[in-house]
């Protein structure tokens, strides 16, 4: 709007500007009475008034084709602007045409829209309803399974306590055959053992309840089979001791009887321990001539006790007179005795010892101290090195304080 009204000012002055020069031309060209192509000074005066409008016009078709765009186009692209025109109203015609068809296909598309919102609220509904259906299945399944399972875990502890029973039975069993085999063989063995001994003494025990009948050493984590065989080579030396002590001539009777069970869990544990094992069998029970010896199988691991030359116990007494002396050396010896047995070396089971000494050693030991009158210090040190089997083999010093 601002643009408009300063162009329309300047095109008014230069209008202004225009004609007032060409007055002042045309009013001199009278007076002085020029003339312009033989035309008569009037003529010339119009001639020159003509020439000033046409000059006025065209310095504003002029300065508003310079200024304005809409000018250029309507002095200069009337036509194609027309062409144009024509053509845009073709295509909004057509456009018009498109319209109305999409305007048609439109409501057809609305038609079946309603149509499918319809059947959408129809499936909706009935989907509503199948989910409803579909958690109640579904919290029905769930109590089902929970019910299930609950079943299982108690089929599971009725089938495990099932097999542990069946375990047990057939432990049971085999126990019962074992026995009965036991017994078999206890019965044959005491027939066969009777026939055997030459002089029959009856009430005669031979062999005392916990008496040691054989001590080795076999090798534990070996295989199995090779652990029975190492066994079976036990019991078989020991058996020959009992044959040899019971004068029986026949070496291939069996008078020492181990239960198969007993036998069994022996092998087991030897072969369970990577170490040597003391392998000790006892008599169970009094054994008198004309009876199987009745034998069990003790294991105990075995261990180094004392080192060689090791000073095991010292005591220090005061000898008054050469009686006390005697006393000394026994009380000595059993205390020795006892602290072997609590540091781990296997005692025998009826006597409590862990070894012995030879009278003539206890003699000269008994005289030493004796001749140490007064204060001595008594050591028992060790000759060799000692294990859990034993024996206990010590050197007795006796040493004066006087």
């Amino acid at each position: 709007m601002m643009y408009g009204m300063v162009l329309v000012a300047i095109l008014a002055v230069m209008g202004g500007i225009i004609a007032y020069i060409g007055d002042k031309l045309g009013s001199k060209v009278g007076k002085k009475k020029l003339t312009v192509f033989g035309l008569r000074p009037k003529h010339t005066s119009i001639l020159v008034t003509i020439i000033t409008g046409i000059l006025i016009a065209a310095t504003t078709l002029g300065v508003m084709t310079v200024t304005s765009r809409d000018v250029r186009t309507a002095l200069f692209g009337m036509e194609a602007l027309k062409a144009e025109l024509n053509n845009l109203s073709r295509d909004v015609q057509t456009k018009n045409g498109e319209l109305a068809s999409m305007r048609s296909e439109l409501e057809s598309k609305t038609t079946e829209y309603n149509s499918v919102t319809a059947k959408i609220e129809e499936t909706t509904n009935k989907l509503t309803e199948v989910s409803a259906d579909l958690k109640n299945a579904i919290a029905q399944r769930d109590q089902a399974a929970l019910a299930l399972n609950k079943l299982q875990n108690n089929y599971s502890g009725v089938q495990k306590k099932l097999t542990g029973a069946q375990t047990e039975i057939d432990r049971l069993q085999k126990l019962k055959s074992d026995l009965e085999s036991d017994v078999s063989r206890l019965n044959e063995l005491t027939a066969s053992l009777r026939k055997g001994i030459q002089i029959m003494r009856e009430g005669v025990v031979v062999y005392r309840a916990g008496e040691v009948l054989a001590t080795s050493l076999v090798q534990g984590g070996k295989s199995v089979e090779e652990t029975q065989k190492d066994l079976a080579r036990v019991l078989y030396s020991s058996n020959q001791d009992i044959l040899n002590r019971l004068n029986i001539q026949d070496k291939k009777l069996e008078a020492l009887w181990i239960s198969k069970t007993d036998f069994s869990q022996a092998v087991a544990l030897i072969t369970s321990v990577p170490q040597e094992v003391v392998v000790r069998v006892t008599a169970t029970s009094n054994t008198v001539y004309g009876e199987p010896v009745i034998g069990q199988i003790n294991l105990f691991p075995n261990r180094l006790v004392y080192n060689d030359e090791t000073v095991m116990y010292i005591e220090r007494v005061d000898i008054r007179n050469r009686h006390q002396a005697e006393e000394t050396v026994l009380a000595f010896l059993q205390k020795v005795n006892h602290t072997a047995i609590k540091a781990g070396i296997l005692p025998d089971p009826l006597q409590g010892t862990v070894g012995s000494i030879g009278g003539s050693q206890l003699f000269d030991i008994i005289n030493k101290v004796k001749r140490s009158s007064g204060r001595v210090e008594i050591r028992a040190v060790t000759t060799q090195p000692i294990y859990t089997v034993g024996p206990l083999k010590i050197d007795i010093q006796v040493i004066s304080l006087n």
